[in-house]
């Protein structure tokens, strides 16, 4: 027995010894919601808590495809294999593609700040045909789309708060920029802890549906937990307050695990709670539990330059206050400073002068 246990004993030194080279977490699955009621409103980015490099400069390019469809509960349709365009029964159908730009910079290892801008464009789609047919292939609910005629554009969601949800015509907008700073207030070797604090620039347009018209405020703590080397888990709570006072505050949440086996490759698996900004209307008001899928592929220790490609699918499986499904796909980059150390000078050779002639 004492020579199983040694040999058991050896086996996990060597296996820690070998983990080091193993990957390192990269943060939760990064994205703005883009279900409607929220959309318009800052929603926290899902950032890591950990410290960065100091003077490090990081861009990404992403772009969400957004497939969604609603129908008024409980509504009377029409006979199996007969399409129709009743709008009466429809709160939402459509499709959507966001381009979003974003920077972030380290002025300090524990500070980080970033902005994220957005082009936001509504039209008419091509992907219900797609869905009905996965959802039929694997059994599952239709949710009334066989009844209706597939890739149209109408949005009519009427709420009690007042707030204007609607549109009929394919529309490209600038949405709201978005601003914010983080503090790794705390860390340790397994611990980090932040706070976030965001500011929401409204340049978006209601009418368009890309924007509020007002500002929005956002305070929050982000917390990473590193259980093992290729294990973290990620825990994030905060508020959101809409100055246009229409909206309701919104509670942001956050749970997720990531596991990191190597440096180049993460698999994140991500739930996205938010309460509604709309009250009174039953269904808009229950709260947003979204579930992301995703993982991030980058570039291996030691190259020159820090890439990372990031995908995942987001929807709501529980409430069902979320789009039907959202593709996320996301390339960042990331400039390291580098502080160019002065070589020393270079001695001259030492030379041993000939012996005298005699």
């Amino acid at each position: 027995m004492r020579v199983k246990r040694k040999q058991w004993l050896i086996f996990f030194e060597m296996l820690f010894c070998i983990l080091p080279v193993f990957g390192i977490d990269t943060g939760p699955l990064y994205g703005k919601n883009l279900y409607l009621p929220y959309l318009i409103h800052y929603n926290f980015p899902s950032l890591p808590a950990r410290t960065g490099e100091q003077y490090d400069l990081r861009y990404h390019f992403s772009t969400y495809v957004v497939q969604d469809i609603h129908y008024v509960e409980n509504s009377a349709f029409p006979e199996s294999g007969v399409r129709t365009y009743d709008k009466q029964n429809i709160h939402r159908d459509y499709e959507s593609t966001v381009g979003e730009l974003g920077f972030s910079f380290n002025p300090l290892r524990e500070i980080q700040a970033g902005m994220d801008i957005r082009l936001i464009a509504y039209y008419n789609g091509f992907l219900d045909p797609l869905v009905e047919g996965f959802h039929r292939t694997f059994g599952f609910l239709n949710g009334g789309r066989e009844f209706f005629l597939q890739n149209q554009l109408y949005i009519n969601m009427p709420n009690d708060n007042g707030i204007r949800f609607f549109l009929n015509e394919e529309v490209v907008s600038f949405g709201d920029i978005d601003l914010w700073a983080k503090w790794t207030f705390f860390e340790i070797p397994r611990i980090s802890l932040a706070f976030l604090g965001a500011f929401k620039i409204p340049s978006g347009s209601l009418k368009a549906l890309s924007g509020s018209g007002y500002p929005d405020m956002g305070l929050g703590i982000l917390s990473d937990i590193r259980v093992w080397r290729f294990l973290t888990l990620y825990a994030q709570a905060g508020g959101v307050l809409p100055f246009n006072m229409k909206s309701n505050p919104m509670f942001n949440g956050l749970v997720g695990v990531e596991i990191h086996p190597w440096h180049v490759f993460s698999l994140n698996l991500q739930m996205n709670i938010k309460t509604s900004p709309l009250s009174g209307n039953a269904y808009y008001s229950r709260p947003q539990t979204n579930l992301l899928v995703g993982f991030t592929v980058r570039t291996p220790p030691g190259s020159r330059q820090d890439f990372s490609w990031q995908f995942y699918l987001e929807e709501d499986p529980f409430t069902h206050q979320g789009a039907d499904i959202t593709f996320n796909l996301m390339f960042s980059h990331t400039l390291h400073h580098v502080t160019l150390r002065k070589a020393p000078a270079a001695s001259l050779p030492v030379t041993t002068p000939p012996p005298p002639q005699q």
